[in-house]
């Protein structure tokens, strides 16, 4: 034996000499989605990311993710209707402000159901969100499942009017499903 390892079995601490670590989980993009959907005055719509950006790490002993970053470009945000897409972006003022983003920063639990709590930057104001998340595991899948209502207001983000008579909800419900497979820490 080691040196190091003697030490250990002498404190009894023989399991720490093979610490578990945090895996990657590499999303599926086929199976994963991020949406958002917004209520008008005249029309609801649905917007899909056609990509977006994870790190997200899970101990395969623990029965929550240890890590977890999103970001996307709110060029990738897409509704089905170009004008209405091109009009987001200015309404965002996406040459200076492209992206939005969330980190985890811990897990609490009320009653049965996990919430996520993290920062979510949008435009770029930095606002702490709790999430209720269901989880999914099973050998070497994992499951992340969530819904949040956001207020853009929240984000210095203007109200939406026009013609007195459309007016924009500012609160959107983001509606996500992460989806991968576990891969072996290097």
């Amino acid at each position: 034996m080691k040196l190091f390892e003697v030490l250990f079995v002498a404190m009894g601490c023989a399991a720490a000499t093979s610490p578990m670590r945090a895996a990657p989980l590499e999303i599926d993009p086929r199976q994963s989605k991020i949406e958002v959907a917004v209520s008008c005055t005249m029309d609801s719509f649905v917007g899909h990311l056609e990509r977006f950006q994870s790190t997200i790490e899970w101990d395969p002993s623990a029965p929550l993710p240890a890590k977890a970053d999103v970001s996307f470009d709110f060029g990738d945000l897409k509704t089905g209707n170009n004008d209405r897409d091109l009009a987001m972006l200015k309404w965002l003022r996406y040459e200076t402000y492209p992206t939005a983003s969330f980190h985890l920063t811990t897990w609490t639990q009320t009653g049965g159901t996990n919430i996520a709590q993290g920062q979510l930057i949008i435009h770029g104001v930095t606002t702490v969100v709790q999430i209720p998340v269901a989880l999914t595991r099973d050998q070497t899948a994992r499951g992340i499942f969530g819904e949040v209502v956001i207020d853009c207001r929240d984000f210095k983000l203007p109200r939406i009017r026009k013609a007195l008579l459309l007016t924009v909800n500012p609160k959107l419900r983001v509606k996500f499903q992460l989806i991968g497979r576990m891969v072996s820490p290097q």
